[in-house]
């Protein structure tokens, strides 16, 4: 099975299909997985910063990764991707249910088939 280092193809997931695409790992402080049920790629992003946001606040990496692992732990299904830039190497999810937003700078994407 062929491994991509290259963050085009969770690019091209997240504009195709986006709500194809869930969290399914979430072992920070340094790795997330993501799985499309569109095309059934994994996604694994090594991750190098975690921040978070409640409504308008600003994103603070304070208790950011605690708060991430705590949202997949509780109520995953909840947590999904709304946005991936590849220009800024960042991803960012939103939790549904907690209303919190999650920003993870990005130092290596990678797809496995």
């Amino acid at each position: 099975m062929p491994i991509f280092k290259s963050p085009a193809f969770i690019q091209q997931c997240f504009a195709v299909h986006p709500f194809s695409l869930s969290v399914k790992m979430v072992a920070l402080p340094e790795k997330v997985g993501i799985y499309c049920d569109n095309c059934h790629m994994r996604h694994r992003l090594q991750v190098t910063m975690c921040q978070s946001q409640v409504g308008d606040e600003s994103f603070t990496e304070i208790g950011a990764a605690e708060s991430l692992g705590q949202c997949m732990a509780d109520h995953a299904v909840d947590l999904r991707v709304s946005q991936v830039n590849v220009k800024s190497d960042s991803v960012q999810f939103r939790c549904r249910l907690c209303r919190r937003a999650y920003q993870l700078v990005v130092s290596l994407f990678e797809t496995h088939q």
